[in-house]
């Protein structure tokens, strides 16, 4: 435990240090004098969530619940279709050309239709993040499980061991690392889906705060709501990081390739 929190510790620290100068800067400049008036201070991005705590607190909830809806979505979907891909391999090459068509549409021209089709409720707008963060899970997902070593495999089928007993110990654990990339790829995605969808026309949202911000010249909203999304996107980012740290202690994190 204490040799997991020694090597956690300044992956987590490091980063938060940096923002912090970041912010000790930032406010120094304004203050001399340095910087726009595009450019607020953090104390009065501060003073611009004091302002309005609830509502702002209400927005991100809403974008926070419809992003996490449709990165569940896109998990439950993209595993499933990889794991098909794994067992059935002439479908796999089909499989990843319709993940990489998919992944290939714009998101910002996907929006509107899918508005118009389904209506602009919580249900589209997590279908939408749910499609701008599947392809990294796919792509995972399909690399993870086939990541497995042959002689291990062979290893296996000599003992005779059942499907379960090769899923458990050999696939699943050599495709941790994938799955590991692909969940923290997709988590910032979710976060940019569900922001996109918002700025079509919702009623609610970190987007429609942001939107109203832009054609009002609310300088500190504006920054305030982009920051916010900044933070949310890190945060899903963030917390899948920490648990692959906890999860994969013997292995180093795996990179995706298409």
């Amino acid at each position: 435990m204490l040799d997991w929190l020694s090597r956690a510790l300044p992956s987590v620290m490091l980063p938060l240090a940096g923002i912090a100068a970041a912010l000790l800067l930032v406010e120094f400049g304004k203050r001399a004098g340095y910087l726009p008036t595009t450019v607020p201070a953090p104390s009065q991005l501060w003073d611009a969530l004091l302002a309005n705590p609830t509502g702002i607190g209400l927005a991100l909830a809403e974008t926070t619940i419809n992003a996490i809806r449709g990165y569940v979505f896109a998990t439950v979907i993209a595993l499933s279709a990889a794991i098909l891909a794994t067992l059935a391999r002439p479908l796999f090459q089909p499989i990843y050309n319709v993940g990489v068509a998919l992944a290939s549409i714009p998101l910002i021209a996907t929006t509107p239709m899918l508005a118009l089709w389904l209506g602009n409720g919580p249900v589209t707008r997590s279908l939408i993040a749910g499609l701008a963060s599947y392809f990294p899970l796919l792509v995972g997902g399909m690399q993870g499980f086939r990541a497995y070593e042959t002689n291990h495999m062979e290893l296996f089928h000599v003992y005779s061991a059942s499907r379960w007993r090769l899923l458990h110990s050999l696939i699943v654990p050599s495709s941790l690392p994938y799955l590991f990339a692909g969940f923290k790829l997709a988590a910032p995605l979710a976060v940019l889906g569900s922001l996109t969808a918002e700025l079509t026309g919702a009623e609610n949202g970190i987007g429609v705060l942001m939107l109203s911000a832009l054609f009002t010249f609310d300088i500190q909203q504006l920054w305030l709501t982009v920051l916010l999304a900044c933070a949310l996107s890190g945060s899903g980012y963030a917390i899948w990081a920490l648990i692959e740290r906890i999860v994969i202690y013997w292995d180093s994190p795996a990179e995706l390739t298409n």
